[in-house]
């Protein structure tokens, strides 16, 4: 536990002066007397289908957070948010069928496309929430219990008191099932008013909740200005100790709790379903990357596309990916896969790959997490470590296929929302490496497409702000500790770095930017972009160096650049020699059917609309239509005869959003002059009828 004891007098002298905020995570350690995160299990733990036993049962305690009415096993008839009534499902499957129900919408605070979360409370629904890629994962198995009374919790260890610590719906605990430390007694301290409102009545405001936050990265502006997670708490439960509770939760658990074997199980590919748990890992202990699944779709019987939408490090609403650009995340090694990572670990030993939850059931008076008897034939042992290193290759053979040209937009897409992210987190080494893998993947299949080699594919994609924030290594550079980085500050490095190209230019030579990373010790190793903020006058907009946890790396004097091979900047950015292309003879194309309307597989030729039309879609084929004033386009088709999408562009040919449901309609709206690109979904192939109203 952290204090500070500061004598009278001195406080009196000091209390003009601006204090530094304690981090979250200091309040709450605070407050409950317990520091956090917890970490996994110690190795020595075993847990196979049955689990192990967990804490006390103690219905009605102090501690608890919601009472357990139902359990996960029930079938129960009323009709719910995603599911008809009758349905025969149990709760299991009705919690895959609330995650598979939500809705696409644009982001409020980025680049892409997040969800909206649908609740139990009338027509209210929700933007997701800005969070780091585990809270997104923990946050919503957690919601969906706490809404319908289900039985839910985690565990994980205190290193500090040596003990197993239980997180659920019966507080924190310890095995005895009491208290551990400060932590609340939910119960008797917080209101739960789903016994007192009604909908059309105004939502219940818990202010003191509603102050907290989780970083100082988790604004969610669409509420209201200077809102955090906090506040969005207060708005997703009437339960407002389940507000409460999720804050504790996502502070003291992460993705290294998600990949223990504790709370979420290895599965096969095939069983792979909404609800499920991607997991990236590329260390035992510390951070990785955490995707839920958030919709499976079968186009074709044996082949899957799998919807996926993550958060990150700084937080941001999660970010929804298509099946082609998730695709590439499942064929990771760090997806539990093949190879060993830094430490010589086989990344099939560090958990990473395909997870879902277990679940809990009361056993002989305690708390148990379990694989359910639903899910034995999807279960893997942790111990099967060959059955679990297979999995991305098993995933190649699944996913659906992707042509070669959407796989290069899908790199570009993945590099451009790296980018993005850097723009208003400039420290994140997470973006630098995604932004790295996306162009891994992008030299793959340029060269497959285009026979280009790495140096031509960075000549045509690379910018200067890829060098610029150039990969570091994680585990040897303090800057990747950084945690208050901002899109002021990024727009000061980018300033220095075309400041050093102007006088290299002048000077009439190419020099490489400098990377921005850690020099030296302390706020010195940052010194130059310091002082150029300040010649600029903005040096109250640089924010020095700071960590909200404990960092293994953030005493390191230098940062080490990343060892993967990148075309030097002279070379990619200076201009490459090109060979020119032999002339090809014109091709001689025969009438085409699927265009009948002059509707070409381009935007250039795209077909003004104006009225119905009816058109056809072969394989593999995409028309373009211009809506010129704008409105809302509607896309008819039989479903059940092939799954045709349509995706938005502005005049420019930004992406303006997508209509992918599983229906006979798609529909998207805009006020202003549009394109569509009307398509197959996996290469199908269907006749349709579009209209503008």
């Amino acid at each position: 536990m952290r204090h500070t004891y500061i004598a009278l007098p001195l406080l009196a002298a000091l209390a003009g002066c601006a204090a530094t905020p304690a981090s979250p995570a200091d309040v709450a350690a605070d407050e409950t007397g317990v520091e956090g995160p917890f970490d996994p299990m110690p190795p020595e733990s075993k847990f196979d289908l049955d689990g192990e036993r967990g804490p006390r049962v103690r219905d009605g305690a102090a501690t608890e957070v919601w009472a357990v009415t139902r359990d996960w096993a029930d079938v129960e008839g009323e009709a719910g948010i995603a599911w008809p009534a009758d349905s025969g499902w149990t709760w299991e499957q009705k919690f895959d069928a609330w995650v598979a129900a939500a809705e696409r919408m644009p982001r409020s605070t980025g680049y892409g496309e997040t969800f909206r979360i649908p609740t139990p409370y009338g027509e209210r629904s929700l933007e997701a929430p800005t969070l780091e890629c585990a809270e997104v994962a923990l946050l919503m198995r957690m919601t969906f219990a706490a809404w319908y009374e289900l039985p839910f919790f985690i565990q994980g260890w205190d290193a500090h008191t040596r003990q197993t610590m239980y997180a659920g719906h019966f507080g924190f605990v310890n095995r005895d099932g009491a208290n551990v430390s400060r932590f609340p007694s939910f119960r008797t301290r917080y209101a739960d008013h789903r016994g007192d409102w009604a909908p059309g009545e105004p939502w219940p405001r818990d202010e003191r909740l509603r102050g907290y936050r989780l970083g100082d990265d988790d604004g969610v502006p669409f509420l209201e200005a200077g809102a955090g997670a906090g506040a969005y708490f207060d708005e997703l439960f009437l339960n407002k100790r389940a507000g409460y509770f999720a804050r504790l939760i996502l502070l003291y658990f992460g993705s290294a709790n998600l990949a223990d074997e504790a709370n979420m199980f290895h599965i096969t590919p095939e069983s792979t379903r909404a609800g499920d748990v991607l997991l990236e890992r590329w260390q035992r202990r510390g951070i990785g990357h955490t995707i839920p699944v958030m919709r499976v779709d079968e186009p074709v019987p044996g082949r899957l596309a799998v919807h996926v939408a993550s958060g990150s490090m700084p937080r941001r609403q999660p970010l929804w990916e298509e099946p082609a650009s998730a695709r590439s995340s499942f064929t990771l090694a760090a997806a539990g896969g093949e190879g060993e990572a830094r430490d010589g670990t086989p990344y099939a030993e560090l958990g990473g790959g395909i997870r879902r939850w277990r679940t809990a059931v009361r056993v002989d008076g305690r708390w148990r997490n379990i694989v359910g008897e639903a899910d034995e034939a999807a279960y893997l042992a942790p111990g099967d470590t060959a059955q679990i290193a297979a999995r991305p290759d098993r995933f190649r053979e699944i996913l659906a296929d992707v042509s070669p040209a959407e796989r290069i937009e899908v790199a570009l897409e993945q590099v451009e929302a790296a980018r993005m992210h850097l723009r208003r987190y400039p420290a994140s080494c997470a973006a630098r490496t995604r932004r790295e893998d996306a162009f891994a993947r992008l030299y793959v299949v340029t060269e497959e497409v285009h026979g280009w080699d790495q140096a031509r594919t960075d000549a045509e994609h690379r910018r200067l702000e890829d060098y610029v924030f150039a990969e570091l290594e994680y585990e040897a550079s303090r800057t990747c500790c950084w945690n208050r980085s901002t899109a002021a500050m990024f727009d000061i490095v980018m300033d220095h770095a075309r400041a050093e190209q102007a006088e290299a230019e002048a000077a009439g030579m190419c020099m490489a930017p400098t990377v921005f990373r850690a020099e030296g010790p302390g706020d010195a190793g940052y010194a130059r972009w310091q002082s150029h903020a300040e010649a600029l006058g903005r040096g109250g907009e640089w924010v020095a160096w700071s960590a909200d946890e404990t960092c293994p790396w953030q005493d390191v004097v230098e940062d080490t650049p990343s060892e993967r091979a990148v075309t030097g900047f002279c070379d990619a950015l200076g201009g490459v020699d090109e060979p020119e292309p032999e002339p090809e003879p014109e091709p001689v194309e025969p009438p085409d059917a699927c265009d009948a309307f002059g509707q070409d597989d381009a935007r250039e030729d795209a077909l003004e609309l104006s009225g119905p039309m009816h058109a056809e879609i072969c394989a593999d084929d995409a028309d373009w239509y211009l809506l010129p004033d704008g409105g809302e386009v509607v896309l008819s088709f039989r479903h059940a005869e092939g799954d045709l999408d349509l995706e938005a562009l502005d005049v420019e040919g930004r992406r303006l959003g997508s209509s992918t449901s599983v229906s006979d309609e798609e529909r998207w709206a805009h006020d202003a002059p549009f394109y569509v690109r009307v398509y197959g979904y996996a290469g199908a192939a269907n006749g349709y009828t579009i209209t503008v109203e």
